[in-house]
């Protein structure tokens, strides 16, 4: 029972930082005038949310595997024909997920922390475009 509420709880925060980076917090900042300043507070958000995003992912995930080796048991022989299916869907929507997540946190979060502390040069004209790209598509 613990660890189903603890599975619910990392799926909740998994998609609540998504949601509220997606719809709130990435429209707010897009707002602001100065690209240097988007830049700044851009990362910040990233570095702030990105934590708590992987956190929650990361805890839905490793319960949901606990949870998966007591139905193995529960079920015994009639595992994969019962859930065999369903879980293929869950799992390769999960690799999906985890993969955006991979993208989002260690490709461009990074990028965006590293160009506002002055590691690489900040070109944040072209990091727009492919954003617009990607909106687009």
């Amino acid at each position: 029972m613990i660890l189903n509420a603890f599975h619910l709880f990392g799926a909740a925060l998994a998609f609540g930082t998504a949601f509220s980076f997606v719809f709130i917090l990435y429209p707010g900042v897009m707002r602001l005038p100065d690209p240097t300043a988007r830049l700044q507070a851009l990362a910040g958000v990233v570095k702030f949310y990105n934590q708590f995003y992987l956190l929650g992912l990361c805890v839905a995930f490793m319960t949901g595997a606990f949870r998966l080796t007591d139905l193995k048991i529960l079920f015994g022989g009639g595992y994969y024909e019962a859930l065999g299916g369903l879980l293929l869907w869950k799992f390769g929507l999960t690799m999906l997920i985890f993969l955006v997540a991979g993208m989002q946190c260690f490709g461009q979060g990074l990028k965006f922390t590293r160009m506002v502390s002055g590691v690489i040069p900040a070109d944040l004209a072209t990091q727009e475009r492919y954003a617009r790209k990607i909106r687009r598509a």
